[in-house]
């Protein structure tokens, strides 16, 4: 099996960074298409159900970074599969939701994911992943809603 993705570089330390919105509709469609080889090698697709409007006051590269890997999780370990993204804003915040409808194993992800966490906790948010027999595995980038957060 395939690792996940990971930068040449280390993960920008915990520095203070002026930020922009970031739509992030825009954002996964960018790193789908960076990530259009690997999906197309294990003859999947991958969904972009974010609504277009939907943005996110965060650290663009840092918040690129955790979502790119979240998909590359999502593609690595299995074929055939439909990845959704999909991004919902309530009281509890922020969650980026990468879901595919294939099986497999929680060490698929967990291995190596460290820096993806580290990555995720500078930008104020945490990973969960839920794996279900049968109906797919779900990914799940949750942070503290930002006063600029536009949803």
């Amino acid at each position: 099996m395939k690792s996940l993705i990971q930068l040449p570089q280390p993960v920008p330390s915990t520095q203070t960074v002026v930020t922009e919105p970031v739509p992030l509709h825009r954002l996964i469609d960018q790193l789908m298409v960076g990530l259009l080889p690997l999906v197309t090698g294990k003859k999947s697709f991958i969904i972009n159900d974010v609504d277009q409007t939907f943005q996110v006051q965060a650290d663009e590269n840092l918040l690129a970074y955790v979502l790119g890997n979240l998909l590359s999780g999502a593609i690595n370990g299995t074929e055939n599969v439909c990845i959704r993204v999909e991004a919902v804003c309530n009281k509890e915040g922020v969650h980026v939701r990468v879901r595919n409808n294939g099986t497999y194993f929680y060490s698929t992800v967990s291995n190596g994911f460290s820096h993806v966490v580290q990555a995720a906790r500078q930008l104020g948010g945490n990973i969960s992943i839920y794996n279900q027999h049968n109906e797919g595995t779900t990914l799940t980038f949750s942070m503290a809603t930002p006063v600029k957060t536009f949803c």
